[in-house]
């Protein structure tokens, strides 16, 4: 009995040793990434080799489903929406799947990504099909192969090819209006690094720390856009500093601009801080 109970724990764990290594795959997995324009574009595929076989309608037969690769199901992500020949395609991985045929191929994204070849594929979860033209002369190509080609500014073609078969896919994408976003963000936020220099400065004056980097982060702000605020800043930033001609003088150019503003408690914290300062002054 004892011996047929370590003879049984002798089987399952090599059963779990043999099927828990690493080993090489057949058709090994691939990805690959390609940014068009402003738009990144993933790819993730299991790659089969000819070896001498009859691929076409024979491997992978006509007017059948396939997974477009081996194992799982080749995935394809977008970072923001496309076009792919001229069809929308919002942001996001799906899974390719193709229809072989002798003269035209349907290409095919599906909302899917978990599918293991094309075992519980749905027509109701795709998102586009597409008609495609293959090149059925090409030079040969042994391992299958998606790749990149004729990149723009704007576009792409993903061309597939394997055996002497290939076809491509035009993904479109529209970088001017990210690239002119991105623009007006990046202008945004250099017009606004001003205040984040101003509030700096305020912080280190009110607590009375690192006095001399508080002046340099009040100059910058002012250099940058002058406004009755944060010329009040750099005029405390000079006081602080025992600056007080400098102090005076900059208080007096945000008193007149709090004036025009009509900024009422900055017309009052300036009149205020300019009569404290002469007296500071003349000890």
């Amino acid at each position: 009995m004892k011996k047929k109970f370590l003879v049984f724990v002798l089987v399952v764990i090599m059963g779990q040793y043999v099927y828990g290594q690493e080993l090489p795959q057949a058709s090994p997995l691939c990805k690959i990434e390609q940014k068009i324009g402003l738009t990144d574009v993933t790819i993730r595929y299991s790659r089969p080799s000819v070896k001498g076989r009859n691929i076409w309608g024979d491997l992978v037969p006509y007017n059948t489903l396939w997974r477009t690769g081996a194992n799982a199901c080749t995935t394809i992500s977008f970072s923001d929406n496309v076009m792919l020949n001229g069809q929308n395609v919002p942001a996001g991985e799906y899974s390719i799947f193709t229809i072989p045929a002798q003269d035209e191929w349907t290409f095919i994204l599906n909302k899917n990504t978990k599918l293991w070849g094309t075992d519980g594929y749905k027509s109701d979860d795709d998102v586009l099909r597409l008609k495609v033209k293959p090149e059925l002369n090409a030079p040969f190509t042994e391992t299958m192969t998606f790749f990149f080609d004729n990149l723009k500014v704007d576009a792409a073609d993903l061309v597939f090819a394997w055996d002497k078969l290939r076809f491509s896919v035009k993904i479109s994408v529209d970088t001017d209006t990210k690239a002119i976003a991105n623009i007006k963000r990046a202008i945004n936020e250099a017009e606004n690094i001003y205040r984040i220099y101003n509030s700096s400065a305020t912080y280190l004056l009110d607590t009375n720390k690192e006095l001399l980097q508080a002046l340099d982060w009040a100059k910058k702000s002012v250099a940058m856009k002058e406004m009755y605020w944060n010329t009040y800043t750099l005029s405390r930033a000079l006081a602080a500093n025992k600056m007080f001609k400098e102090a005076i003088t900059t208080a007096e150019k945000s008193l007149k601009l709090s004036q025009e503003a009509k900024a009422e408690s900055y017309i009052k914290m300036n009149q205020k801080n300019i009569e404290e300062w002469k007296k500071q002054k003349m000890k």
